[in-house]
Formats: C-alpha cells, sequence, structure tokens
C-alpha cells in the first residue's frame, strides 16, 4: 500500500484524491505508521509519499494537523540513521519538503529530534554514496530558507565547518551537483559584512541624499539595503542611493545603513552626521508694545522664533506693511519714530537667516499718543480800557503732551501773539464787534494743540462763550498753580540755605 500511495503522489491528480477520499484521515495515519514498519522498502515509498505531500500547501496543512505527526517526525528521525541508503535519501527528502514552508520550517526546528536531525545531516553530507550526500546538502539547505535556520545553523557544532571542509577539497572531490549545493548553503550561512557609513550630502533646508557601498550577491538572495534615521528605517530597498524627505531645516540627524537578506541581517554601519540647510526663519514670538504711549512714536519689543531654521542675521521691522527698520541679533526691541500722532497703526516683525527673511508675525495695532486728550483751557477775555480793546490770558493745560515751547493766541482764524506769556492786550478792535479768541499750545516736539473758542463783544463787559463759574474756575485754577509755584521755590530756596549751613559746619569740623 506505501508504494501504491508513493506512486499516486507522483502526480498532483493522485495528492487530491488522497485528500478527498472519504477515509483520508486513516490512509495519512496509516502512511506514518508505515514509516516505522520493519519492512525497509515500505518505510522508504510512506517517507516519499510524505515528502511529496509535504510539498502541497493543503496536504501539508493538514499532515502538520494530525495528533501522530510527531510520531512521524521520530520516525523519519530514525530512518535518517539508518544503515541503508535508501531510507536515509528519503527521510533527508521528507525533511526538505518540510522546511521550505514556513510552518514546516518552524516544526522542523522546534521537534525534540532537531539536534540529532543537524547532526546527522553533516554526516550524511560526507556519505560516499553520492545520492545521499546530495539529499543532505539539500536538506541543509532548506533548513537555511528561514532566517531562523540561518541562525540555528550557524550556532551548530560543525555545519559551517564540514561545508567550508568540502568546498576546499579535504581530499575528497565533490560531483558538480552537490559542490553547488555546499556553496550555495555556504553563501547563505555566510554573515553579510558591515557596511562603511553611508555618505550624506545636504540638498536643502527640507531633504539630504544618501549614498553607500553595495554588496555583489553570490546567490539568489537578494540583498536589501536599510537606511536607519536614527531608530526609523526611511529606505528599504535594493538601490544604493535614496533622498530623505520632510526633516527640519538646520537640523542634524545620524544615518546608518545596513544589508539585508532572507536569512540574515547585517551589522549597521558606522554613524554619518548630516546638518540640513538653513531655511527662512519662522516668524518671532510674541511681540508686545512696550512703555508708554507717545505722541510721535512706539516702542516695540518681541521674543526668538520658537523656530530659528537657521543661524538668525537680524529683524526686520514692518509699520503698516512697510520696512521702517533693521536691527541685528543683538536687540529684540526697536522704536518706530516718526509717526502720525492720534493714530493706530499695525507693527510686524520677521526674523531673518541666510536663507532670507522668515514669515512676519502677527499684526498687533499700537497707537500713538491722541493730541484731543491734551487741549489747552479757553482763553480768559475780559476788558480793562476802552471799547476797542480786550485783555486776553490763559493757563498751562492740565495733561501736557511735552514741553511747551511757546504759544499763540488766534484771533478770528489769524495768529495775533506767538511767545512764552499767558496774557495779551488786543487793541484798535471795533467797538462791539464779536470777536472769536484761541490759544495754540506749541510743544518743543512742534505738535500744536489747540484750545476751544471763546468769544467777546468789544466795549462789553459781559463775556460771550464763557459763562461766569467757569471763568471763575480758571481763575482759581490759575491762582492755584501759581500758589504752588511759589510754594516750590521756596521750598528750593530753604533746600539751598540748609545745603549751605551743613557744608560750613563739616569745614569747621575739619
Amino acid at each position: 500500500s506505501a508504494l501504491v500511495l508513493a506512486r499516486l503522489t507522483l502526480s498532483q491528480e493522485g495528492i487530491v484524491k488522497i485528500l478527498t477520499h472519504e477515509r483520508s484521515s486513516y490512509v495519512l495515519i496509516n502512511l506514518s505508521s508505515a514509516l516505522c514498519g520493519h519492512n525497509p522498502g515500505s518505510s522508504m515509498n510512506a517517507a516519499f509519499a510524505v515528502g511529496r505531500l509535504l510539498e502541497r500547501e493543503d496536504a501539508r496543512s493538514k499532515l502538520l494537523s494530525m495528533k501522530n505527526f510527531k510520531n512521524t517526525m521520530t520516525a523519519l528521525t530514525k530512518m535518517l540513521y539508518n544503515k541503508e541508503a535508501g531510507p536515509r535519501k528519503n527521510a533527508c527528502f521528507a525533511f526538505s519538503c518540510l522546511a521550505n514552508s514556513k510552518e514546516g520550517h518552524d516544526r522542523l526546528l522546534g521537534n525534540v529530534n532537531s539536534e540529532l536531525i543537524l547532526d546527522q545531516l553533516v554526516r550524511l553530507i560526507t556519505d560516499t554514496d553520492d545520492e545521499t550526500a546530495w539529499f543532505a546538502a539539500v536538506t541543509l539547505r532548506s533548513d537555511c530558507s528561514q532566517k531562523e535556520g540561518v541562525f540555528r545553523l550557524r550556532d551548530h557544532k560543525s555545519v559551517y565547518t564540514v561545508l567550508k571542509k568540502l568546498v576546499r577539497g579535504g581530499g575528497v572531490k565533490l560531483k558538480h551537483d552537490l559542490l553547488t549545493e555546499v556553496k550555495m548553503t555556504l553563501d547563505i550561512l555566510g554573515r553579510l559584512p558591515k557596511l562603511p557609513a553611508p555618505i550624506m550630502t545636504a540638498i536643502n533646508s527640507f531633504s539630504v541624499s544618501a549614498r553607500w557601498e553595495s554588496i555583489i550577491a553570490t546567490t539568489n538572495n537578494r540583498v536589501i539595503y536599510q537606511l536607519f534615521q536614527g531608530c526609523t528605517c526611511v529606505y528599504e530597498g535594493s538601490k544604493t542611493s535614496t533622498t530623505v524627505k520632510n526633516l527640519k531645516p538646520f537640523t542634524s540627524y545620524v544615518f546608518r545603513i545596513r544589508a539585508t537578506n532572507s536569512s540574515d541581517e547585517g551589522p549597521y554601519s558606522g554613524p554619518a552626521l548630516i546638518t540640513t540647510n538653513e531655511g527662512v526663519p519662522g516668524p518671532p514670538g510674541e511681540v508686545h508694545n512696550e512703555g508708554k504711549p507717545q505722541h510721535n512714536s512706539i516702542k516695540i519689543s518681541w521674543t526668538l522664533p520658537p523656530n530659528p531654521n537657521g543661524t538668525l542675521t537680524g529683524y526686520n521691522i514692518y509699520c503698516d506693511g512697510k520696512r521702517v527698520g533693521v536691527v541685528g541679533t543683538d536687540k529684540q526691541s526697536y522704536t518706530v519714530k516718526d509717526l502720525p500722532h492720534s493714530t493706530s497703526i499695525p507693527i510686524q516683525v520677521a526674523a531673518v537667516t541666510a536663507a532670507g527673511e522668515g514669515e512676519k508675525s502677527v499684526p498687533i495695532k499700537c497707537s500713538t499718543l491722541n493730541l484731543s486728550d491734551y487741549p489747552p483751557k479757553k482763553p480768559i477775555l475780559s476788558t480793562s480800557g476802552g471799547a476797542n480793546e480786550i485783555n486776553v490770558s490763559w493757563i498751562d493745560p492740565p495733561k501736557q503732551l511735552g514741553p511747551i515751547d511757546h504759544y499763540e493766541l488766534v484771533m478770528n482764524g489769524e495768529v495775533i501773539y506767538s511767545g512764552k506769556e499767558q496774557d495779551f492786550r488786543v487793541s484798535n478792535l471795533e467797538p462791539l464787534t464779536n470777536y472769536t479768541f484761541n490759544v495754540r499750545v506749541v510743544t518743543a516736539d512742534k505738535y500744536v494743540i489747540e484750545s476751544e473758542p471763546a468769544r467777546k463783544k468789544a466795549g462789553s463787559k459781559d463775556d460771550e462763550g464763557i459763562d461766569s463759574e467757569e471763568k471763575e474756575a480758571l481763575i482759581a485754577e490759575r491762582d492755584a498753580m501759581e500758589a504752588r509755584l511759589k510754594a516750590e521755590l521756596a521750598r528750593l530756596k530753604a533746600l539751598e540755605a540748609a545745603l549751605k549751613e551743613e557744608e560750613m559746619i563739616r569745614r569747621q569740623e575739619v
């Protein structure tokens, strides 16, 4: 029956008939049992049939799922140690078919007899029977079909040594087919070399190029290269160069390369350090309006850009979209001057590197002082002479925009006085004619702030445009200011006298 099953497995149709037979499981169990029989011929046929079934995925899955498959492995192991060449060859064939699939390979390496199997395969590869040696060599190469098998054979005490000796000659001349199998297995077991560090070149602010040396594959085991950026693999393929993108500007990266194939992972190369090119910087951090508002200037400050993307060379300051200033990296503040008063204007800051100017900061609205907030009081109008005269006086503004340079008195739209005095007598007026007066305060910065108008009729004792209460309040405010000035002068004189007295006492003591 084992012979019949062996012949059936020679064709795919025969294997299908076995698998679809109503007593398929019974047939496979008995096929496994035949491996342990005392009839060498029956065992050989059964081993061949098992090997053919293991080559087909659906048949392999069914065999591996059987409870007695461990017994099958044990029986095949014993056949390897059979004195006859036939059982040994067919056992090798069955094991090689098993090792060619991932599931079967794992089952073979995990078997309790795996070391015994490897030990005997190493012995059989030097067997005087050429076919037995060839089948053993094929089985060892099949064991290398997965990385785990490669590591296992490398760790074996004699596999690599024996194979190397056979290739060198060792007093035995191998047939071509056997020598080919041995060389292929040695190539697979050979360690991939450590590559030199990749050669890195910065392309721009966001990408670099990498190239590395190639390894010539000595078998069909294709070499795959893995390029690592830190601990992350950024390229995997057979080419010897690539471009790494989506990097950050002016940032240092470490790259390593290694070679891999289906049976090995080579060591990492040494590190290659590369820094991307400088890029334009991101916008500066927060921009603030510094200090108290001024009538013609605004001071701003800012923090460093969170993403400088290079070595900063300076900052550009923009007012309403126009560049108005440039400062170096030693400063993080700037005063925008010569601005119109009573205005609000957007200000931005942009950082600069060798790559150029970066993105501007978010605009902030800054305002200069509003001159309407610092008006002088209305002038005080009175008559002290004839019907053609009016006396005009005024006081300093309660809030001053800055040092006062001089005053201007305007009558009916024309300047009739310019000076530092705070009173003026207007003569040669038309009696019983209405006149309008304004006082202008001219600051040291040449800002002109004009009071509201006061009106009076020449020759009239009654004021127009200012009620008696307001007039009294203005006079009281003027008197109070004069009193404060006198008190301050007295204080300064007393302080001066005390200092002189103290100086005289000090000289007497000396």
